[in-house]
């Protein structure tokens, strides 16, 4: 009589990619934040202004893909897309350098984010636990 064991992955089950309403509802929310935030630095031009984008895309980003990481990820593209443009505008409405630091800065930490939840999460999942 062969007994097997029964193995249980210790991270939670991988979900299907799937882009529903909430993944586009945070993507335009994700934009907006970001216009706003654009148009802070550009009216304020002061260092902390241009540091402000990487706490209102860490913040929000992690606390959003804590409930669901496919919405965090339409937060943070919509927050670097809206970067690009914005950086096509003229002042008093845009700027080049502003747009572009935005794209770029929040592609970064999308990437980061991205390795985090989505490669350490996979990692996780994969280890089992024999009863």
């Amino acid at each position: 009589m062969n007994k097997t064991k029964k193995g249980q992955s210790v991270g939670a089950p991988e979900p299907e990619f799937t882009i529903d309403i909430f993944t586009i509802g945070f993507m335009i929310i994700g934009g907006v934040c970001s216009w706003i935030n654009m148009l802070v630095i550009l009216n304020s031009m002061q260092i902390i202004a241009y540091l402000s984008i990487i706490f209102t895309t860490i913040i929000p980003g992690v606390i959003i893909a804590y409930k669901n990481r496919y919405w965090g990820y339409g937060y943070m593209i919509g927050f670097a897309l809206a970067g690009i443009p914005f950086s096509f505008l003229e002042p008093p409405y845009g700027d080049l350098f502003i747009g572009w630091y935005t794209f770029f800065t929040a592609l970064f930490i999308f990437i980061i984010l991205w390795l985090i939840f989505w490669k350490a999460w996979r990692s996780l999942s994969g280890i089992k636990k024999i009863d």
